[in-house]
Order: structure tokens, then sequence, then C-alpha cells
């Protein structure tokens, strides 16, 4: 019987021996022990609006490392920074078959062919389709190039069907507990503060040309700030004002007293990650469309600047400069000259002096 016993007692030790080490094989083997513990944390303040999470995403576009940083560490990378910010967000797998380049919004979507990664995030109650490579929202026109064969709802999840973290590790190349090395959208100022940044920086360019500094008129930017909310609505197409006379524009909003004028739209997009430079790029676009009147041109005195930014982060611009007159306008004393009746420019008509 004690043999019995002390044979019974050594299967029982040997079970144990051998499910200990079945354990500690499965804990080595786990692709999930080397994901950083914590990983989830809250990093900054919740995402709850397509404009918010335009002006959250971190730009990866020049970041790009085959087989090192590519589309499955980015896409890991954003599910991570998004639901840091409260974002509901999943890592998809499947293929992207875009066959030729796009440009859609002022930036460059490149054509792509095979498998990829990407992320998919939900804000109250809408989907967004985020191109990890570049961190930025697909626009809906391009969706269709992508076809999702496995959705993960988190790190974990995917780690676990992969049975290896190698393809996702962005932790290896950004320290987790560390600020993102890549640059954010920048807070943008007051419309106002667009609008007088960029009209200083065209005076600037008119004093080097030798040019007289034109001189601000409020009224004029109103009407320019209208204009820019137009095509801040339309997105920039469809025309909406784009096409109109500049002295179509300015009658509308009661200014008359020009002769001659001159407008200039600009739509630059947004996100803006660094304001100096962006001011730069918005003047030197100006500078280099041949298709109207230069800001430099010598016979304008007054102008206005509008701003307004689209529900995109696009950022719009007016410029409309006028030649002052002081008659012939609406209530303004008639114009006279020398051997020629008192007149007004239309659809006014003189009487007793004054044009109305």
């Amino acid at each position: 019987m004690g043999g019995v016993g002390l044979g019974i007692k050594w299967v029982a030790a040997f079970g144990i021996v051998v499910l200990s080490v079945i354990a500690v094989f499965q804990v080595a083997m786990d692709p999930a022990r080397e994901i950083p513990d914590p990983y989830y944390r809250a990093i900054g303040h919740d995402i709850t609006s397509e404009t918010k999470l335009r002006q959250t995403l971190p730009l990866l576009e020049d970041a790009y490392q085959e087989n090192y940083f590519d589309c499955s560490e980015m896409a890991a990378l954003i599910e991570w920074y998004l639901e840091g910010h409260g974002v509901d967000t999943m890592i998809v797998t499947g293929e992207h078959n875009q066959p030729h380049d796009v440009s859609v919004g002022g930036f460059e979507y490149k054509n792509n062919s095979g498998d990829h990664a990407w992320v998919v995030s939900n804000i109250s109650g809408r989907s967004f389709l985020i191109e990890p490579t570049m961190a930025r929202i697909v626009p809906e026109s391009l969706e269709r190039y992508y076809f999702p064969d496995n959705r993960y709802s988190d790190i974990y999840d995917v780690v676990d069907s992969s049975r290896c973290a190698y393809e996702y590790d962005w932790w290896t190349v950004v320290e987790i507990d560390s600020p993102l090395p890549f640059p954010t959208p920048v807070r943008l100022p007051p419309v106002s503060g667009l609008e007088s940044d960029i009209f200083d920086l065209v005076n600037q360019e008119r004093e080097k040309s030798g040019f007289a500094a034109l001189n601000w008129n409020e009224e004029i930017a109103g009407a320019a700030r209208a204009h820019s909310r137009d095509l801040a609505g339309a997105g920039g197409a469809g025309g909406v004002g784009m096409k109109r006379a500049p002295g179509d524009i300015l009658r509308d909003n009661d200014i008359y007293y020009f002769d001659i004028t001159a407008c200039r739209t600009l739509s630059m997009p947004g996100p803006v990650y660094n304001y100096e430079e962006f001011l730069k790029n918005c003047i030197n676009a100006w500078k280099s469309d041949e298709t109207g009147p230069q800001i430099t041109e010598p016979d304008f005195d007054e102008s206005g600047v509008g701003a307004a930014v689209g529900p995109d982060g696009c950022v719009y611009f007016t410029h409309i400069s006028i030649g002052r007159i002081y008659c012939g306008y609406k209530n303004a004393p008639c114009c006279a000259e020398q051997g020629y009746y008192p007149w007004c420019y239309k659809p006014w008509k003189c009487d007793r002096g004054i044009c109305k």
C-alpha cells in the first residue's frame, strides 16, 4: 500500500509540474506580453465632433518606414491615441486598391494596392475611416477603395488574432510615456486675427515692390468675410460667389465708392500645423497665381480681407481691393468735371447735388 501511495503522490506531483510548465510556456508564448502595461489611458480632451477629430490627429505623413513604422504600426498608434481621447476606435485589416493618385481638399491620396491596415472611429453615431499613413480622414468618395477583411476592437484583439505583436508594436518606435514626436494641429487665431495677419503680409509685399500700403476698410472686409463664408459653406466648390464680379459683391453690401476693384480668393487645406509657414504659403499662392490682379498692383488704395474656416478645417480667404472715389456713389455728392454736367455712377442719378 505504501508503494501505491507513493506512486499516486509522484503522479500528482508530476502532473503539477507539467501543468506549471505548460502555464509558463503559455505565458512565454503569449504575444500580449509584449504590449506595455498599462496600455490604454486618458491622454487628452474628449473628441466629440468631426471638427475636433481633424484638429487633433497628429501629422504622420512623412514618418512612414516600411517594415518598421508602416501602416500596421501607424494604425495601432492612432487607435491608441484616439481611445485616449475618448473615441471608440477599431483597427481594420484588409486590402487597399486605389488605382491612381487622387487630390482631394488640397491633399494627395496616393495610389496603393495590396494588404493594408487602417482605423475606423465612431463619433456621435458617425463612422470615420482614417488613413494611418497620413493620419487623415479619408473622403467618402475614396472609401470604396478600402476592402475590410477583419475588424479588431483593440490592440489585444489584433495581437491575439495575429499571434504576434511585431506588426503593431509602435511603442518600439515612440515611447508610450513620452509626448508624440509628431506635429499636432495648432489653434488658429480668431477670424479677425487671420485677416489682420494676411493683410499685413499683403502690405509687406507691396512695400517690397515700392507701392504704398493699402488702407484697411472694415466695410470691404465685411463683404469679403461674407464671401468667404459662402465658399466655406460650399466646401470651396460649386462656385458660390467664386464667379461673381467683385463689384457685385461690394454693391450687395451697399458699397459703391470705387471706380476700380479686384477680388482674389484662396482656399488652404487644414488643419494647420505651423502658423507662420501657413501664412507664407497663403501669400505665395496668391503671388504665383497669374490669372487675376496681383496684390502689388499700384492703383488700389483700400482693401479688406475676409476669412472663414470650413467644417473640414480648410481656411478660406477673400481679399478685395478698390480704388477709392469720393463722389458719384449713393448718398455722395455728384461728380463734377469742367465742361460736363454733374453725374453719378450707375444706377444712381443726381438729385439736388446728391447721388440717389
